[in-house]
């Protein structure tokens, strides 16, 4: 993302960044988005990238990842 970025699932904030990155992060969903997120669930998913100077771009996925069990 380049530069802020600010996510959103159904109008709640799922994750935010400042600053910018030239390469692929995973950025932890809030709670309250996460609860919104069902199988078969239809939501909108809302991106802002607030751009201040130089280059611009934003991409933008799902992922979940599982952590192995100790």
């Amino acid at each position: 993302h380049d530069e802020d970025v600010e996510i959103f699932v159904d109008g709640v904030l799922a994750a935010a960044e400042s600053g910018y990155t030239t390469s692929y992060v995973l950025l932890p969903i809030t709670s309250e988005a996460l609860a919104r997120l069902k199988p078969g669930a239809h939501v909108t998913l809302a991106v802002h990238c607030h751009q201040t100077t130089g280059g611009q771009g934003v991409d933008v996925g799902l992922a979940e990842v599982k952590r192995p069990e100790p």
